[in-house]
Parts: structure tokens; C-alpha cells; sequence
């Protein structure tokens, strides 16, 4: 079965985010600097998604295994923040 457009780049994603050498910073400067209105609006889209599904995810590992990780922590403080602000799934 042939890969879509969105796995075929969250796997280049996915690979560049395991290399010890990648910047996080380098890149999310690069592109709200580099493209448009729009694209920034995609990629902020992209992140509420992430934010969303990890948040979900942290709650899934507590209830199960009474373990998480920092960044599952964040992403559930974020999506609390982001539902406060625009309602419970806003942006879904």
C-alpha cells in the first residue's frame, strides 16, 4: 500500500527528530520566517492536533500504567489552555 503525502512526511519528521544534531529552534524559526501567513496557520493547525492527540494520550498512560513524560504533562496543560480559550475540542 502506497504511503500518503502526510506519513511519507512524518517519517522525514520523524527521522530528523531522532538525530542528535537537529534543532528544534533552527527549524521553527526557519519556517515562520520562510513562508506565508497561511503555512503558519497549517503548521499552528498541525500543533493544536498534536497538542490534542498527546494530551488525550497522557491521560490514556496514567490511567493504565500511573506513568507520563514531561512532554505528555505539557501537551495536557496546553490543551487545558487552548479549550479554556476557544472550547472544548476547538481546532478538532
Amino acid at each position: 500500500m502506497a504511503k500518503s503525502n502526510e506519513t511519507k512526511i512524518a517519517d522525514k519528521l520523524t527521522d530528523a527528530l531522532n538525530d542528535g544534531t537537529f534543532s528544534p529552534a533552527v527549524m521553527a524559526n526557519y519556517l515562520v520566517t520562510n513562508n506565508t501567513i497561511y503555512t503558519i496557520d497549517r503548521i499552528m493547525e498541525l500543533v493544536r492536533y498534536i497538542i490534542q492527540y498527546n494530551s488525550i494520550r497522557m491521560k490514556t498512560d496514567w490511567e493504565l500504567n500511573e506513568r507520563t513524560s514531561e512532554g505528555l504533562l505539557l501537551a495536557d496543560a496546553l490543551n487545558d489552555m487552548i479549550e479554556a480559550k476557544y472550547g472544548k475540542g476547538a481546532g478538532a
